[in-house]
Formats: structure tokens, C-alpha cells, sequence
């Protein structure tokens, strides 16, 4: 259907984008890629798109599109991201949340002209999730950290698992999990961390592409201590 709703709307704007082909997207004025009003690009021009219908199932297709975190909030539409936004292209966009790109969405082109130029679609993503093995021999072994808010953190080895350990080694593309080896508790084999622990009872189920989609208390919520740093070796250390 994302063909066919795709032809629809390139007739509609009189664009050249074909069926089945991206719509190239972005977010501008915010403070960084991953956050600010939404843009399309039809026929070389970027134009905003109006805020009916814009609702937290299509800002998490949007937010997965540009490869950023899950949607933090979706702003008011006149606020201030609207400030110098391009002329309305596209009057609607309804999304399960589901879909992988916005193209795979129902796009209603409609007349852009009954949307205020102040009330264009708009989200606020999570930053691009980020991990890393430190402190071992190589990338694929070593204290597991992962990047949240932009600050680097370790992750308590309360719950932790061997399934969660193959989604870090997959994820890293570093292999299977190997084993970490019987460890006293309380003895990091790769050294206490630093600064904040990120995340605790992290629970993955095995299918996961990210740590990120794997089950865990709020970020930054634990009860533990550096010396419960996780680590992770995979085949490939």
C-alpha cells in the first residue's frame, strides 16, 4: 500500500518521487539532529509538514527512519521549532508505528493552505543509542558502557544474562557471547567503571537488534555500586 499511497501523493504534489521510492526527511531547529520540526523533501525542496494528525505512533516512525532513540515528546505545534519553517507540503500523515519509514505511511497531501504556517509537526528523539566494551583486550571484550544523554555510564550486573550478553555481542557485530567466567561477586573482571550507572535488571529476551528495546528500570535508577559493572566477552574478542 505504501507504493500505491506514495504514486498518490507524488501526483498530488506534482513531484518527482515514484512509487515506491523514500521520501527523504528531517528534523531542523532543535538542538540537534534527532529533534526539531519535521521536513520532507519533494522535487529538491524541503517543506514542513502540518501537524493534523501528527501524533506519538508516526514520531516513533519518524525517530526510527532517522535512526535516533525513541521519541522523548512531541512539542506543542506552535512552538518555537516553527520558527522559520518551510511552506506546508503535505496537509497529513497517519502511522500505526509500526512502519520502518514514513513512505510506508497513509500521506494525505490534501491543500496545504487552511494549515497556519505556525502549527507544523514536530518531535523531540532520544539521541542515537551508543555501547561499548572498555577496558579489555579489544573492542568485542571488556566493562559494557552505553551513551545516554550524551554522557558515557556502566550497566549493574543485577539479572544479567547470557541472552543479554548475545544481544550486546550482536549488536556490536562481534559474534556470540562467550562466557565472562565465575567471577566472585563484587570483583568486575574488567574493572569498576566511572561516573553514573546507567542502567540495572536489564532483561532481554534474545530477539532484540539493541540493548536499547531490552527491558530495564528508568535510566540512571539502581541499587548498585561500580563493583557490580557488568562485562562482556563475545567470540570474536
Amino acid at each position: 500500500m505504501g507504493g500505491l499511497v506514495g504514486l498518490g501523493l507524488c501526483l498530488a504534489l506534482c513531484c518527482s518521487v515514484v512509487a515506491g521510492s523514500a521520501v527523504p526527511a528531517r528534523l531542523q531547529g532543535g538542538r540537534s539532529r534527532c529533534a526539531g520540526r519535521l521536513e520532507l523533501l519533494f522535487a529538491g525542496t524541503w517543506g514542513s509538514v502540518c501537524a493534523e494528525g501528527w501524533d506519538p505512533a508516526a514520531a516513533r516512525v519518524l525517530c526510527r527512519q532517522l535512526a535516533c532513540g525513541r521519541p522523548r515528546f512531541v512539542p506543542a505545534p506552535c512552538g518555537s521549532t516553527a520558527a522559520g519553517a518551510p511552506p506546508v507540503v503535505l496537509r497529513q500523515v497517519q502511522c500505526t508505528g509500526q512502519e520502518p519509514a514514513l513512505e510506508h505511511c497513509i500521506l494525505q497531501p490534501g491543500h496545504p493552505s487552511p494549515c497556519p504556517m505556525d502549527r507544523v509537526a514536530a518531535v523531540e528523539c532520544e539521541d542515537p543509542f551508543q555501547l561499548r566494551l572498555v577496558g579489555g583486550p579489544g573492542r568485542c571484550a571488556g566493562r559494557l558502557e552505553v551513551n545516554h544523554a550524551g554522557q558515557w555510564g556502566t550497566v549493574c550486573d543485577d539479572g544479567w544474562s547470557g541472552t543479554n550478553a548475545a544481544v550486546v555481542c550482536r549488536e556490536l557485530s562481534c559474534g556470540a557471547a562467550g562466557k565472562v567466567g565465575d567471577l566472585p561477586r563484587g570483583r568486575p573482571r574488567f574493572g569498576p567503571g566511572a561516573g553514573r550507572i546507567w542502567l540495572d535488571d536489564v532483561r532481554c529476551r534474545g530477539q532484540e537488534g539493541t540493548l536499547r528495546d531490552c527491558a530495564h528500570r528508568m535510566w540512571g535508577r539502581h541499587d548498585c555500586t561500580h563493583q557490580e559493572d557488568v562485562g562482556v566477552v563475545c567470540q570474536d574478542a
